[in-house]
């Protein structure tokens, strides 16, 4: 599935007319003033990347390293604030949820907003937003002020994600986007990393407000770094206007050797009849969509309950408070290998066969936790396998996602995608927090975790089988 219009050169040569670079010449040499039309995708998809592209997807990954930094920081910090603000533990699921809340209405509201103003402008003020809440964090005086400011917090950070993940792929070959938007995505889990480490050795040292001061400074820094160095899609601006001077110049620094002059026409790409998540329905991509907003609801719940409540449940399942942390810290590397790996399975495999079998598997060892808890090996080993699965899974589907949509309605496509991931990551842990007041034991709600992860193993079979989704394998 092509972004642009064909390129109307063919009745030229097939009248004897050949093409020479980007000019037009007949067979006896004499050259006319008729340009060769230039097809962006394809100018892009034909030659390795440029130092401008590297640039772009780097700066992308670095978004999305501060994001997971962000996200994940109050969690390690959740100790450190209960005891200095005196929050009774009971209430910190409200203050984890008001940043997931804040991340689905971001990618759900921000997301088309980047199809219309843009991918660099929504990308830098995204990341100015979650870091100029996150250091207000650091002043935050009272419960009700945290809840305020992670929730602001998490709509940046909502926002940001689709821009960086439809700029990095626009900038990318076909052949190796699902490979960097995977890569890109694997930024996420490293900021985990990042912050769990600085944690334990700042919040005992500077106090818990250290933490917030340096994940909100360092994205304030990153904006003004993005603004001075982060180029606009150039698919985005052709979409918008195709003589806009800035094409040309982008072009030529990605292309050196092909001359874009002002006589060059640029092909565009097709507008969709509709605006917004409409769009997102036309030309037959109805069922694709349906189907993709049901696997990012089912595997993000999986991931996110699973990292929430597994600690808890585990410890009543007779494992020790800290072989539970171990535990999780196992989930957490399995899926930081996971995730990067995602992309160059998805070459090798294709999404008709990787998705499935991901989600099949993090269902199976996620299912198999509730009946594997008096052994500490045995639920180490699982985590880390469920980890490594859902990883790949949540990877897989972060690049696959892009594949699927034109540029006029990406940013959308993704933003929304993310928001329902984000809905299920939001529901999960309140639908475990039912079972455990409900009194099911242990086996039944890690059973009940594991169903979600067989009900999207069926949506990503059957979205693989797509005509849309059969035609991206074919083609990436």
């Amino acid at each position: 599935m092509g972004d642009f219009k064909p390129l109307p050169v063919d009745g030229l040569r097939s009248s004897g007319v050949a093409s020479v670079g980007n000019v037009i010449a007949p067979s006896g040499g004499a050259s006319l003033s008729v340009p060769e039309p230039i097809d962006i995708a394809a100018l892009i998809d034909r030659h390795p990347m440029s130092p401008l592209q590297i640039r772009t997807v780097v700066l992308c990954g670095l978004t999305a390293l501060l994001d997971g930094f962000d996200l994940l920081a109050i969690g390690v910090a959740a100790p450190a604030v209960t005891e200095s603000l005196r929050i009774p533990p009971a209430l910190l699921g409200t203050l984890f949820s008001a940043a997931l809340l804040g991340l689905m209405l971001g990618a759900f509201a921000l997301g088309p907003v980047a199809d219309r103003i843009g991918r660099r402008s929504l990308l830098i003020s995204a990341t100015a937003m979650f870091g100029g809440f996150t250091l207000l964090t650091a002043h935050a005086a009272s419960l009700q002020e945290l809840i305020v400011f992670r929730f602001f917090a998490g709509v940046g950070l909502g926002g940001a994600m689709p821009a960086f993940i439809s700029l990095a792929a626009e900038y990318t070959p076909r052949s190796h986007r699902r490979q960097v938007v995977a890569l890109l995505w694997a930024g996420f889990p490293l900021g985990g990393v990042a912050v769990g480490l600085l944690a334990a050795w700042l919040i005992p040292a500077g106090g818990w407000r250290v933490l917030f001061l340096i994940g909100g400074v360092v994205p304030l820094g990153l904006a003004l770094v993005l603004l001075c160095l982060l180029p606009e899609s150039i698919a985005f601006l052709a979409s918008q206007a195709a003589a806009d001077p800035r094409i040309r110049t982008l072009l030529n620094r990605i292309v050196p050797d092909v001359n874009v002059g002002a006589e060059v026409h640029i092909t565009c790409p097709a507008e969709p009849s509709q605006s917004g998540a409409r769009a997102l329905f036309e030309h037959g991509r109805g069922p694709v969509t349906a189907l993709l907003w049901g696997s990012y609801f089912a595997t993000f719940l999986m991931l996110i309950t699973t990292t929430a409540w597994a600690p808890t449940l585990l410890e009543q399942s007779g494992l020790a408070r800290a072989q539970a942390a171990e535990a999780i810290a196992l989930f957490a590397a399995g899926s930081v290998i996971g995730t990067p790996l995602a992309g160059i399975l998805l070459a090798w495999l294709g999404t008709r066969d990787l998705l499935p079998i991901a989600l099949l598997g993090g269902a199976a060892t996620i299912g198999a936790l509730g009946i594997a808890g008096p052994s500490p090996t045995l639920v180490l080993a699982i985590l880390f396998c469920a980890g490594f699965c859902l990883g790949v899974a949540s990877s897989g589907l972060i690049a696959l996602a892009p594949l699927l949509y034109p540029t006029p309605i990406r940013s959308t496509a993704v933003g929304w995608a993310m928001g329902w991931g984000r809905a299920g990551s939001f529901a999960g842990p309140l639908m475990v927090g039912m079972f455990v007041t409900s009194g099911w034991r242990v086996a039944g709600s890690f059973a009940a975790l594991g169903t979600a992860g067989l009900v999207g193993m069926v949506l990503t079979a059957c979205l693989a089988r797509t005509n849309i989704a059969s035609r991206d394998d074919a083609t990436a």
